[in-house]
């Protein structure tokens, strides 16, 4: 049988706050009592009731017990499981809380208890953390419960659950102490204990980013001058996209400031620092990182680094005298590096720990996922240091026309063996005995390369150079020194004079082969960028005189058909649509923000911007014409598969080629397409493909679709990698690929990087 039940209004609060929506119940045509009080109260919501029929309000109205009642009222969705057994018991105080509707109970601490709860207006889910009742009494508790909810307040970053509303009811009347609570962002998915518990320890890749991530949190935390002191795995959430939120900051002190008496223990056994468990007012950010440590320890192997063996007081001296434990020697697959630093992290003395969490962030770069700089370097599972590469992209554009090249040496054998080396290539050779011969002959007709010797008679290799960088024969020239008795040191200090490369004699026919073959591809690559800018001028002029390019017909189907020919590219491949329009979005607004640099400002204006705009979707065009077993391959290619799917970068510039050659009016345009397609994989270091260029020789708009395309890149999941936060992409590119982008432009991304963010969010997948 039922029991009466008590009037929920009389409990929730001792003098209810009635919400306006509840003042519409006249309206309703409600006969039981009790529901007539949970209503009243905002326990059951007017407008939930209100979306049911007639029918099931008369099921309802019509239970005869608090019992039936309450499972009504969760078989319709009015209210939780929770929800119902407090009523049934009830036991209604605290369901709500001012404008908070209590749902669910997610867990308790020593300060207080954790319930899920939604804002009763907006309706929106948020975690309610509210002080024990016991603990209203303690003036010191409540001023740390107020420490926390300050110390949330003033960060804002993506791995801290925010803080959202802070308040205070009464409970019984104002003789009676308030129930304070605070309001948090709510992170659906499951704590990091929990998660292990249930799916065992985590893959290394996923387990570094993790403690990635709540580093990165610690350095926010850090920067307001925060020590969490309570780092565990139960206090750390992992969203179903796996980023991590870091929880509770109830026992975070300030730097200077004094919650704690000396010799108090605070936080985890299983976790805290040695200095912590000697007096948790003595420590700094690198107790912290011990913690981190000991949770990295829990993701790696499941176990936590000092498991609890019953003596508090054995247990602290264990910590002190025992080496840190070895994940592998738990889990043998784990790196030695990054078994390396848990022992770091998890050192005795906080010296010989890492410093600041930044330090732990650049430390876990490597393992945040398999072959990380081949990730970094190219998306598309393409290493961009395969040897052969550059040669069989580049043996098509080496051939395209009879290159001029100028042998100048003292030597006739040297010349002679030049001549022979050489002879079978489309390449024209003129001979030099000495400086003046050679400054004659460059000022007779036009050279693409001078083979130049650094011991000449008379005027010197070294003299010629100067002269020749000094008055410029012709556009790009590329002069090669050579030498049998110079130090490596003084050629680099001849390249650094204005030498494109050298050799050391005595050099072999392979050798003297690659290294012009190099030179003339930069060359050609350097002659077509001019080219290019050249028609863009031209055109641009063209289309200022005769119409509005933005508004015209023909610039709109152009812009059709260019994302309709990259969409070939996304039914073959993982990419998506809305991949292609964040590319766009990035490369205009990079483009954007480096026109106001000194740097760019005059190459880039705003024809410029529109036209990267349209091409940068082309980028992977050429991706049409790998065979499906190497582009849809999900695990990690060969050597030899490598080398054919960097071809799509040559194979798509080729065909974009092919289309100008018919097309002369859209030359400027399927100019900078095939320059994009070609060269969004070079680095600045030199050590990219298909052509190995380096610096400011990478056409500028290949240089600023690279950064885009390995930005959407490193967010966007993949089979074979996990999606990453906006911060860890951010330091990836910025911190940790040297030698990959142009720095210039590293530092204009950095400064336009939340726009980034904001056009990956506004144009998600």
């Amino acid at each position: 049988m039922g029991h009466a039940m008590p009037s929920p209004v009389a409990t929730v609060t001792g003098t209810p706050t009635v919400h306006p929506e509840a003042r519409a119940l006249s309206s309703v045509l409600c006969r039981h009592r009790v529901l007539r009080d949970l209503l009243a109260a905002s326990i059951v919501l007017v407008e939930d009731w209100d979306s049911l029929s007639n029918q099931d309000r008369q099921e309802i109205e019509e239970c005869t017990s608090t019992s039936a009642l309450a499972e009504a009222l969760v078989r319709h969705s009015l209210l939780t499981k929770y929800q119902a057994d407090r009523v049934e018991a009830g036991k209604t105080f605290g369901l709500v809380l001012n404008n908070y509707r209590v749902l669910e109970r997610l867990g308790a601490g020593a300060m207080g208890v954790v319930f899920k709860a939604e804002n009763v207006r907006l309706r929106r889910p948020v975690a309610l953390k509210v002080l024990a009742l016991g603990h209203e009494g303690d003036p010191r508790l409540l001023l740390r419960f107020f420490a926390e909810i300050r110390a949330i307040a003033q960060m804002q970053h993506p791995n801290i659950a925010a803080a959202m509303d802070a308040g205070e009811t009464q409970v019984n009347g104002p003789d009676h102490p308030a129930l304070h609570y605070l309001v948090m962002e709510y992170v659906p998915g499951q704590d990091l204990e929990e998660y292990v518990q249930e799916h065992g320890p985590l893959p290394t890749p996923k387990a570094c980013d993790v403690i990635h991530q709540v580093a990165s949190a610690l350095s926010e935390a850090h920067r307001h001058g925060l020590i969490h002191r309570d780092i565990k795995p139960s206090n750390i959430r992992l969203t179903p996209e796996g980023q991590a939120k870091l929880l509770d900051f109830g026992l975070a002190r300030r730097f200077g400031h004094r919650l704690t008496d000396p010799g108090t223990l605070l936080g985890t056994i299983e976790y805290i620092a040695p200095e912590q468990a000697r007096d948790a007012h003595e420590v700094d950010i690198r107790a912290d990182l011990y913690s981190l440590g000991g949770t990295l320890f829990w993701c790696l192997t499941g176990q936590s680094p000092f498991p609890n063996q019953g003596s508090l007081a054995h247990d602290f001296v264990r910590r002190l005298n025992q080496p840190p434990p070895s994940a592998r020697a738990f889990r043998p697959d784990v790196p030695a590096g990054l078994d390396a630093i848990v022992a770091r992290l998890l050192a005795v003395e906080p010296d010989d720990r890492f410093q600041g969490p930044q330090d732990v962030m650049r430390a876990l770069l490597p393992f945040l996922k398999p072959d990380l700089h081949e990730h970094l370097l190219s998306h598309s599972h393409a290493n961009g240091d395969q040897p052969g590469v550059a040669a069989a992209a580049n043996a098509p554009t080496a051939a395209s026309r009879l290159r001029h090249v100028l042998v100048v040496d003292d030597e006739a054998a040297v010349r002679k063996f030049c001549r022979h080396a050489l002879g079978a290539d489309d390449l024209q050779l003129d001979e030099a005995a000495n400086g003046a011969q050679a400054l004659e002959a460059l000022a007779a007709k036009p050279f693409d390369l001078v083979l130049l010797d650094v011991d000449l008679p008379g005027l010197s290799g070294a003299d010629v150079l100067a002269r020749v960088r000094a008055a410029p024969p012709g556009p790009h020239l590329k002069v090669i020194m050579f030498s049998g008795r110079a130090s490596a040191d003084a050629m680099a200090q001849l390249m650094m004079a204005g030498a494109d490369d050298y050799l050391t004699k005595p050099f072999s026919i392979p050798q003297l082969r690659a290294r012009i073959r190099a030179a003339l591809v930069l060359k050609e690559a350097q002659d077509r960028s001019a080219t290019l800018n050249c028609h863009l001028l031209a055109v641009n002029s063209e289309l200022e005189r005769n119409l509005n390019a933005r508004d015209s017909d023909l610039v709109h189907a152009r812009n059709a058909l260019v994302l309709a020919l990259a969409k070939l590219v996304e039914h073959r491949d993982t990419e998506t649509g809305v991949h292609l329009m964040r590319i766009q979005s990035y490369c205009r607004c990079l483009a954007q923000e480096a026109a106001r640099s000194p740097a760019f400002g005059e190459e880039i204006n705003a024809h410029f911007i529109d036209m990267l705009e349209c091409c940068a979707p082309l980028h992977d065009i050429g991706k049409v014409g790998l065979p499906d077993h190497i582009l849809l391959k999900p695990g990690k290619l060969t050597p030899d598969e490598r080398v054919l799917m960097q071809m799509h970068t040559v194979i798509g510039a080729d065909t974009l080629q092919e289309v100008a050659k018919k097309h002369g009016f859209a030359l400027a345009f399927l100019e900078m397409a095939a320059d994009i397609a070609r060269h969004h994989h070079e680095r600045h270091d030199g050590r990219g493909y298909p052509d190995g260029l380096s610096g400011s020789d990478i056409p500028l708009a290949a240089r600023l679709v690279a950064i885009g395309d390995v930005y959407d890149a490193l967010r966007s999941r993949r089979v074979y990698k996990p999606a990453l936060s906006h911060t860890t992409a951010l330091r990836l590119i910025v911190d940790s690929s040297p030698g990959q982008f142009d720095p210039a432009l590293v530092q204009i991304f950095l400064h336009c990087a939340p726009r980034f963010e904001q056009i990956f969010h506004d144009l998600a997948d």
